[in-house]
Order: structure tokens, then sequence, then C-alpha cells
């Protein structure tokens, strides 16, 4: 079964052509601040996590957890007595108020290999915990949408030693399903495994199952995919049947309890005598003619629907083409070498899955890694440091002189959907000009959005299951970070960003300095002179502010609020009015 291509198109209506990049606002920001009582658990890296995947791992593990459940200001963070904390904000008065909600069992000493303590939340009276040696908690929460002052004890549905003894992962994902009267917790796990020279990521996915009236939870089904590299987003379908993964490298099942993985048969050797190339715009076919070849004997005849190449009766390349084409710009060139090459525009500006209708044999897609390639306008000014000038005067930038750190790092990245029966790809979304930013939740039940790279903005897309009887994977762009796509390249020290759920700001977070916030608001009647003309021009100009925290040492995690930015350190909450 072969993967479709799904292609984001960019919703014109929130994205604004016209944003002229951000002007440094000098006035300083209202913060608040909250001494931990406890402070926050951080583990280390050891001697044998010494890869870039536990280097990430470990560096970008966000300690401040968010209940997407709860409506008010509620965060949790684990302490270093293993302890679960809850920390209420109160916006109104500005103050916070806190309390143990659960003490994790077993305090087991750390070894090497060991993890971060993790939390999830699952449901609304549900939370998952990993202690970081092993084991895996289901806890019973209660309500949580209620203030401090009526917060319940947890307490351990089930514990269990979920990969075996040695086997240590953080939670990535988790979710509820209730089905035939029964309640299913999934689990979606990510570890890390050493294999020969080098280390595999391991993503495995646990059901645990609570039968109607009874009161022990057992395991039902046990999956796990393999892989090569980093993970930068994975989460579990909203009807639990599918698997998001966005990596570098393919993942591919290797364990699944419920259902037989079938070895696929191997593909027969195919001859392939051209390949094709795309971009947005248009096509470029190549192919190599013999030796001592005559440029006469060559025939290219492409029609608006159809085309064929041969030489000497030898047929290249014929049948209908997957969308219409201009035929009448086909134009082609024959090297010395003998090497063909022919250009071919297309009529609407879009990526295809196939160049021939119903695929071609004889055919291979060159993916091309350099579609950012296409001039980029507005670069120069979109820094606050830089100085903001009209669109008229704005020269054209050739790629050689664009900024190492604005070249996008992951060339291979594709976001592919995985189905649990068939253990295929069904869809794959190539991110090799996307660059991934971050993900966000937006919707509760829903999984993370991610914010992906779209020439100089960010744009933010929603994946939803998969339509009922339908091939389709809807991903819907959702907002868009103006301009935040080129700055946030810039920021070569950055170690968390994010946005609001209503993306009215973009958040860059260096470790222990400055932290970075790009408000997109502006005001219709700014105007700014410039230099080279000396007059007053409108223009639409956002703002960005910087705070710096390097006073209360490294930050560990963070949080953006519609109306505040939360920030955890090791003994410090502060939340900032934004």
């Amino acid at each position: 079964m072969s993967s479709s291509l799904v292609e984001l198109r960019p919703n014109r209506r929130v994205l604004d052509h016209e944003f002229d990049g951000y002007k440094l606002n000098l006035h300083a920001l209202a913060h608040y601040n909250y001494q931990l009582s406890i402070p926050v658990d951080k583990v280390y890296p050891d001697d044998v996590q010494y890869s870039f995947v536990h280097a990430k791992l470990f560096a970008l593990h966000n300690h401040l957890v968010v209940d997407h459940w709860d409506y008010s200001y509620g965060f949790y963070y684990i302490d270093n007595k293993q302890q679960v904390q809850k920390i209420y904000f109160d916006n109104f008065t500005q103050k916070f108020q806190t309390t143990v909600v659960y003490d994790i069992p077993a305090h087991t000493e750390r070894k090497p290999g060991h993890f971060n303590l993790c939390l999830s939340f699952p449901s609304t009276n549900l939370a998952i915990v990993s202690d970081g040696t092993g084991y895996l908690h289901i806890i019973e929460t209660g309500g949580r949408n209620n203030a401090i002052g009526y917060v319940q004890t947890w307490q351990t549905l089930h514990s269990t030693l979920v990969l075996g003894e040695g086997k240590y992962f953080i939670i990535v994902d988790s979710r509820t399903q209730h089905k035939d009267g029964c309640i299913l917790v999934h689990c979606l796990l990510q570890s890390v495994e050493q294999n020969e020279a080098q280390f595999d990521s391991i993503l495995s996915w646990v059901t645990f199952e609570l039968q109607q009236n009874e009161k022990n939870w057992t395991r039902t089904s046990f999956r796990q995919l393999r892989g090569k590299g980093i993970i930068h987003y994975a989460a579990m379908e909203t009807n639990c049947s599918s698997l998001y993964v966005a990596s570098d490298h393919p993942f591919k099942f290797t364990v699944d309890s419920a259902s037989e993985i079938l070895e696929k048969p191997k593909k027969e050797q195919i001859n392939i005598i051209y390949t094709w190339l795309q971009t947005m715009e248009d096509i470029t076919i190549t192919l190599k003619l013999q030796t001592n070849f005559d440029k006469k004997l060559l025939h290219v005849n492409v029609e608006p629907s159809s085309i064929k190449v041969s030489y000497a009766g030898k047929v290249f390349l014929e049948g209908k083409l997957k969308h219409k084409v201009e035929s009448e710009f086909t134009t082609w060139n024959v090297q010395e070498s003998g090497q063909v090459d022919i250009l071919i525009s297309k009529c609407e500006s879009m990526l295809w899955d196939n160049l021939i209708e119903g695929g071609d044999n004889n055919g291979e897609q060159i993916l091309d890694a350099c579609l950012v390639e296409e001039a980029h306008r507005k670069l120069a000014h979109l820094c606050s440091e830089l100085e903001v000038t009209g669109d008229k005067q704005v020269p054209g930038l050739s790629t050689q002189e664009f900024e190492e750190c604005d070249a996008a790092s992951e060339e291979d990245t594709v976001l592919v959907r995985m189905d649990l029966n068939s253990h295929e790809v069904t869809h794959r979304i190539p991110l090799s000009v996307h660059q991934y930013l971050f993900d966000i939740k937006l919707e509760m039940d829903e999984v993370p959005a991610l914010a992906l790279r779209h020439d100089v903005d960010a744009c933010i897309w929603q994946p939803y299951a998969q339509l009922v009887n339908t091939e389709t994977w809807p991903v819907k762009h959702q907002g868009t970070l103006l301009a935040f796509g080129y700055v946030q390249s810039s920021k070569q020290n950055r170690k968390f960003v994010t946005c609001p759920p209503n993306f009215a700001y973009s958040v860059v977070c260096e470790a222990s300095k400055h932290i970075f916030i790009y408000k997109k608001t502006y005001d219709d009647n700014l105007n700014l002179r410039k230099r080279n003309e000396g007059k007053l021009e409108n223009v639409k100009c956002g703002q960005q502010r910087i705070l710096n925290v390097d006073k209360y040492g490294e930050v560990l995690g963070i949080n953006a609020t519609n109306e505040y930015l939360f920030v955890l350190t090791q003994n410090t909450l502060i939340a900032i009015q934004v």
C-alpha cells in the first residue's frame, strides 16, 4: 500500500504580507515571582547517555506541566523529594498557592541510565507518572478543576515495570478511550537503546484496560517502533488507531502483541531509466542517452495532459500526466555527456504525488531539499536591531547572503501517519522546507499542533483524525506567528520556543539569560522615517520585549497562556504579564 502525500497549503486569510517586523520596546514587563518551597527535581545525563538523542531529551525536558483539562491557572512540577506539587496562580490578585498532591511510590536511588520524572494527564480524573527508573503509575486524581483549598490527594491505581528491568523511558503522550464498557489507557513512551555503533529511538505504545466493575488494571497490548535519530514530534491519533511521528529517519514496527507484523515482500529489481524532480511551479525530467547519440533521434512530445519521450524508437516515458501542464512552455536540453533535462511548467502551483497517473516503475522521484532557494523578501529588517524600511526599498537577497542560522536544519524531516493495524505509513508530509519549531496543545482532546516555518513566518498546523470512509488526513492551518520563522533562527542559544493558544505573541527562551517575546499586535498609526528618503511612512510593526532572567538560574520549564507567560527555574516560578 503506497502512502499519500499531504500538501500543506497556508490559509491566506491568516497571513499578513504587509507585516514589517518587530520594533524593540524597552518598557519593563510586569512579572510576579514565587519562591518554591522545594526545588525542582532535575536529572542530568551520565556517562552511558552520551548520544545526541539523550542530550535533546534531557536539555529540552519541560519540567513545568500544564493540565489542559483544568481551565484555571494550575501548573505542576515534581520536586527533588519526588513529590508532585500543584501551583495555582490567581490572575486577579497575582498570588500563588501550592500544595503536594502526590508522593511518587518507591523513591528509587538514581542509577546510570535513568531519566527525568514525567507527568501526563490523559483525562479529567486520571494521571500517568513515570519515575524515570522504569516504573509507570496510573493515578486517580479526582476532579482537578479546583482551587488549592479543594484539591484532593491522588491515589495510585496501578504500578508496573512497563518495559522490563533496566529499561528507562519518558512519557510522550497519553490518552483514554471508552470501549465496550471498559476504560482503556494508552501510553506512548520514548526510550533510547544502543544498537551496535549507533543509538536508536524506541517508541512504545502500551495499552491498559479496566473492566467494568473491576478494580485491577491489566495490560492488553504492547507495540514498539524503532528508528534512528531524533524524534521531533510524536502523538497518538484521537481514535487510537494510528500514530503520528515526525523524524529525520523512518520508523517501523518491530513488536505488536495485538496483530502480527507481516514482512514486506522484497521488491523486484526495477530498471530506473529516468528521474524527476519538482518544485511548486515546475518539473524537471532527467534521462541518459547512449554513447554516440544523435540529437535528431530524440523526440519529446508534451501535451497539456500527456507526455511521450523516445529515442530511436525506444520509449523512455509515456502516459497521462497526473495534473495538467503548460505544454507550450516545455523546454529541453541535451548535454555532451548524453544527459537530457526536460523542463515542464505546471498549470497550478502544487506538489504532485506522481508524475504519471497510476505511477510509473521506470521513473523515480528525487526529493529536492533546496526548495527554499526561492527568493525571500523582507528578511533583512525583521530583527529589531535592523532598520525598518518600506516594501519598495527592500533589495533582493541571493541565497548565498543568507545567514547560516537561516538554513533549515531538518532537511530530511518527514511527518508520517502510521496505521496500527497494517503497520504501514498511510500519509506523508515532507518537512524539508518547513523547519519544525515546536508543538502546542490547542484543543484538550486533540493531538498537539505543530509550528512549522513557512518562508519567514511560522504557521500552526493542527492534525485531525482521518475521516471515516475516506483516505483524507486533514491537517488545518489554525494560525500564524508573523515573521517568527526568521527571527527565531537568529537566536542560536534558544532552549524553549512556544506561543499561547490565541497566537497573540511568540517566545524564544534561552537557557539562563534572556527571554524574547514577540507580540504581533501593532499600532496602525505608527510612523517610521526612512533614512535614505527622510520621509515618514505607516508600517505594520510588532513589538519585541526582552526579559533578563539570569538571576533566577537555568530555565527548566515554560508555558504560554493568553495573558501570562510562566517560566520555571530550579527555585522560582515567574508569571510574566504579556
